[in-house]
């Protein structure tokens, strides 16, 4: 089998504070193949975006540091990379759609220079009024010829998106990072987003990272599923596999909080307390304190990441009990 297109082993990410250095992520490792989506999920503060910016390292440093770990991309050392050699892989290799495109795009331009501009750092040749009206029709924006003239505050949530899209796939990457994509959209645009999403990846063969905080909306995009919490993976399946039976503790309460059509309750099912704070996870499992299955021994040690079947693993010793 081919290495993968992405590969992160054992990834430690930390942050400058006025008390010293905060360890935001522990020890993460993800992979990913061409063409294959991972759905990295979990709550806010959990550590998914700044593990998904470190991958073409765009977290400043200062505050930020990597303190351990591998991160290869297409077979490339990027701890190792200078900033020229970075440069190879920003948007050429991977490329980023972040969650609120109207704080994303420059109000003062119009969207179809921002698109060029996208082509002339990457593909500089190509970077005609033809292509970027091409990408903007690749994304279904109407009349694409005469969208390219306006300013983001001109468009709707949902067209500031697709531009943000059009532009990450200006620079034709292999990985496409889609950070919180369908925040502060309605949920009918929602499923266009996601819809195109997933049309894009088939048509141009790419590979996604989709990070969100919704397993709900995972199930038809994702092949696999990796769930964060508190700067760990805790589990990771495929996706049919962890939405049918999920493992951790944690995913099933992450499942429990979804609501579900045809399902009527008085209230959602919410997970006590909130997650721990950047240096100060408790002792032992991480999650213990919330867990409604927890164990005396839980807070006792650390527990680590067991495969538990073919491509599945869990951060937890009780998850079959």
């Amino acid at each position: 089998m081919s290495d993968p297109l992405l590969a992160i082993r054992d990834l430690c990410l930390e942050f400058r504070t006025a008390g010293g250095w905060a360890r935001v992520v522990d020890g993460v490792s993800l992979t990913i193949r061409e063409g294959e989506t991972l759905a990295l999920v979990g709550e806010s503060g959990c550590g998914k975006s700044v593990t998904a910016l470190s991958i073409a390292r765009l977290l400043p440093s200062p505050p930020a540091r990597i303190a351990g770990g591998e991160i290869r991309v297409a077979g490339r050392d990027v701890v190792a990379m200078s900033s020229r050699e970075l440069r190879s892989i920003r948007g050429g290799v991977v490329s980023y759609v972040f969650q609120e495109p109207g704080a994303s795009l420059n109000p003062v331009f119009r969207v179809g220079r921002q698109i060029r501009e996208s082509l002339q750092l990457h593909r500089p040749d190509r970077a005609t009024d033809d292509e970027v009206v091409r990408l903007l029709k690749l994304v279904g924006i109407p009349a694409p010829e005469i969208r390219a003239r306006d300013y983001p505050h001109q468009l709707s949530g949902g067209m500031q998106q697709r531009v943000m899209i059009a532009m990450a796939l200006a620079s034709e990457p292999r990985l496409l990072v889609a950070d919180e994509p369908t925040t502060a959209l309605d949920v009918t645009i929602q499923a266009q987003i996601l819809d195109l999403l997933r049309d894009l990846r088939k048509r141009l063969g790419m590979a996604v990272l989709l990070i969100t905080h919704n397993l709900g909306i995972v199930g038809d995009l994702a092949d696999r599923v990796a769930v964060m919490y508190a700067g760990q993976v805790v589990e990771e399946a495929p996706a049919a596999e962890l939405l049918r039976s999920p493992r951790h503790p944690y995913t099933r309460a992450l499942m429990q909080s979804v609501p579900e059509l045809g399902h009527a309750s008085e209230r959602l099912r919410a997970i006590p307390g909130t997650v721990p704070a950047p240096g100060r996870w408790p002792s032992g499992c991480r999650f213990a304190p919330r867990c409604p299955v927890v164990r005396p021994d839980c807070s006792q040690s650390s527990p680590p990441l067991l495969e538990v079947a073919a491509g599945s693993r869990v951060r937890c010793p009780y998850w079959n009990v």
